[in-house]
């Protein structure tokens, strides 16, 4: 359901002092909580620019520390993985082939069905 009347208005200034507290006292920051815990739509702190270093200092946190927790076991790796890959991190294997472009492909197998 769509949402009535005027555009909720934030005091951005102190969603920013608030923001920045929550970084600072939690051991693995993370957006969508803070978002959630202050009826705030997620996706509208990433596009106020005063929140930008401080997003990339919860970002940065979170991955340092669920690597560090992930590198000791303490943490389950499966939900570890999972978050990193969202933060950008991948464990996909790119394979680049050189050589000539303009150079024939050469066939040497004697399979009948080439």
């Amino acid at each position: 359901m769509a949402e009535v009347g005027r555009p909720r208005e934030y005091d951005r200034e102190a969603i920013l002092k608030a923001f920045t507290q929550y970084v600072d006292s939690t051991d693995i920051p993370i957006v969508a909580e803070f978002a959630y815990q202050h009826h705030i739509d997620r996706q509208r702190l990433y596009e106020w620019d005063e929140l930008a270093d401080t997003l990339k200092r919860c970002i940065a946190k979170k991955e340092s520390a669920l690597e560090r927790m992930a590198l000791s076991g303490s943490v389950n790796c499966t939900m570890a993985i999972f978050s990193l890959k969202q933060l950008g991190w991948t464990d996909k294997i790119d394979q680049t082939h050189k050589g000539d472009k303009e150079a024939p492909i050469m066939i040497t197998a004697t399979d009948s069905r080439l």
